[in-house]
């Protein structure tokens, strides 16, 4: 791999600001695509779920919401941790935490300042790992949760992301169409050799 070195200047207040939106998108790795995109500048510009997957998302207490990269035992390595406090207990929250435990997912989150969105735990890093690690009372003193998500050691945890958000099943458009418009919410699957 060749690399580019350029000089980096001061960066942009904004861009040094943690305040981070309180939603979580959140995928599960079952649901990737095979072939991960090459990230271009640093960002992943397309989708990277499977056809007929959307994201889901987890919201909780935004000042918990802090992506951390930290270096890894291996040189050159990253190991992306995202923790979010999630406040309330109920039958619901319950549930969707037991089931989350333990499941391997892929994660976007987005900067208040910027409004840049990031996409975390890339298939090099085996995505990021669900762990539910207390379910009780929270610092802020409300009852909740706190979930971990935790990706291997890998040299791009995380990117910055501009591809679409899926959340709605996408609406199937005929390949022989004469005339179609393109939205975020349609994907077109042609068949082979076309």
């Amino acid at each position: 791999m060749k690399l580019n070195y350029r000089d980096l200047g001061l960066q942009d207040g904004k861009s040094k600001q943690s305040s981070m939106k309180y939603r979580l998108f959140l995928a599960l790795m079952t649901g990737v695509v095979d072939e991960w995109p090459k990230a271009n500048n640093a960002t992943i510009s397309s989708n990277v779920l499977k056809p007929g997957v959307n994201h889901f998302f987890v919201d909780g207490n935004a000042k918990s919401v802090q992506p951390n990269a930290a270096a890894g035992e291996t040189p050159g390595s990253l190991g992306l941790e995202i923790n979010i406090d999630i406040e309330g207990v109920s039958r619901q929250s319950l549930d969707w935490l037991y089931n989350i435990n333990g499941e391997r997912v892929l994660a976007w989150w987005e900067n208040c300042m910027t409004n840049e969105k990031f996409i975390g735990g890339t298939p090099c890093s085996g995505g990021l790992l669900a762990t539910v690690t207390s379910i009780g009372k929270l610092e802020s003193g409300f009852m909740g949760a706190v979930l971990n998500l935790k990706g291997d050691e890998c040299p791009d945890p995380f990117y910055f992301y501009d591809g679409p958000i899926i959340r709605e099943d996408p609406e199937t458009i005929a390949a022989d169409t004469v005339t179609f418009a393109l939205t975020e919410k349609s994907q077109y699957q042609l068949p082979n050799n076309t």
